[in-house]
């Protein structure tokens, strides 16, 4: 009797529909499950509050209940990423018979996967999603981060193939030296069948949106200024914020949005499967992302999900999303410390939404010639089958 296909992926997160990457890994599982029987994740539950175990649309997911943060520096998640790496590696070990492909996401989970695989002598495929991990750690941990990118490097050409977000890090990994390297963009799975009108109506507020996670520092100040520079010539506009507030700053955005009243709509967390309902609600995204180490080469997941709910984008100039913009011409890329030209830019746009159209279906094209998940799913299935085959060779 033939045994059944069945891949393994690792994953430093719980596995939930808020949580960031949570989407590229979903896609990923979910595309894999039409040519393998089995898809299963060994999640990393850092709340130990979920179930240990679950079935998400098809998908096994198996937590492994480890209480740890995410931005406490290595000193104070170092022990606690070793314990879950030699879980992870127990539990790969008790399903060898089963294992095809072992898939690690994420450097935390990069140790485990190797050595299981070398181990196992199954294929393993590497797929990291952030271009510079760690690298908000800062200049304090600037040994472990010598030592992270040597681990990477060094690592990253023992697997199989190596799977990744943007152009810049394709040019990383091949002076890496690492041979199959496959561009898998965090895209999306759907596209609007067609922009909504953009027109002003008298007594209908311009939407202004920003969908994503609410901390300090991270470009929500300068936002929020430019909104309040631009209600003192335009009136009928709103600022709508979507997305978890994290709690170390609650007390201080609360503050920061104060003085602008019921012009603003604040939304909590919200699941991955919202988005299309969120995008309906706003005429002009905003993201802004102030470009240090950490953000610098970041290529944000949502300015593709602006494209394909046909919404025009406003934007730093990070992760090679300027050379998007001036190819398709969906939106602007301003300087994102600066609220007097972000102003400026959000009120071109709130005059003349016929601009606003033009953009709008533009980066729908955009999404439909290039950016979305039909194509990144045909060559998500293409390594794999070059693994598997390359893998049987030997």
């Amino acid at each position: 009797m033939k045994r059944s296909k069945k891949v393994i992926m690792l994953f430093s997160m719980s596995f939930l529909p808020n949580q960031g990457r949570y989407v590229r890994v979903y896609n990923q599982a979910k595309s894999l499950l039409k040519n393998f029987s089995e898809v299963k994740i060994i999640a990393w539950d850092r709340e130990g509050n979920q179930p240990p175990f679950a079935i998400v649309d098809g998908i096994k997911v198996e937590r492994v209940r480890i209480k740890a943060g995410i931005e406490k520096g290595p000193l104070g998640n170092g022990l606690k990423v070793l314990l879950f790496n030699l879980i992870a590696f127990g539990k790969l070990l008790l399903n060898r018979q089963e294992i095809d492909v072992i898939h690690a996401f994420n450097l935390d989970t990069m140790l485990p996967a190797i050595a299981a695989a070398k181990l196992l002598k199954k294929p393993a495929i590497l797929d990291l999603c952030e271009p510079d991990y760690y690298a908000f750690w800062g200049e304090k941990y600037g040994f472990f981060l010598k030592l992270v990118n040597w681990l990477e490097k060094v690592i990253s050409r023992r697997f199989d193939a190596v799977l990744v977000h943007n152009q810049y890090q394709i040019n990383k990994f091949k002076k890496y030296g690492v041979k199959r390297l496959r561009l898998i963009g965090s895209y999306p799975t759907y596209l609007v069948k067609q922009v909504k009108k953009h027109q002003n109506i008298e007594g209908k507020p311009v939407v202004i949106g920003r969908i994503g996670t609410i901390y300090a520092n991270n470009g929500i100040e300068e936002l929020v200024e430019a909104f309040r520079l631009l209600l003192k010539k335009h009136k009928n506009i709103k600022l709508m914020l979507a997305g978890r507030v994290y709690a170390h700053y609650k007390e201080t955005f609360t503050q920061l949005i104060r003085p602008l009243g019921d012009k603003v709509e604040v939304i909590g967390a919200f699941p991955a499967s919202q988005m299309p309902q969120l995008y309906q609600k706003i005429d002009i995204s905003v993201m802004l992302n102030r470009r240090t180490a950490w953000f610098k080469n970041i290529t944000p997941t949502k300015f593709f999900d602006s494209l394909a709910n046909g919404v025009p984008v406003v934007t730093s100039d990070i992760g090679g999303l300027k050379d998007i913009i001036e190819e398709y011409q969906c939106g602007y890329v301003v300087d994102e410390t600066n609220p007097q030209e972000i102003c400026a830019v959000l009120e071109k746009l709130v005059e003349n939404p016929s601009l606003r159209q033009k953009m709008a279906e533009n980066g729908l094209k955009a999404a439909r010639e290039r950016f979305n998940w039909n194509l990144m799913e045909k060559y998500l299935l293409e390594v794999y089958e070059d693994v598997r085959k390359e893998k049987l060779v030997r």
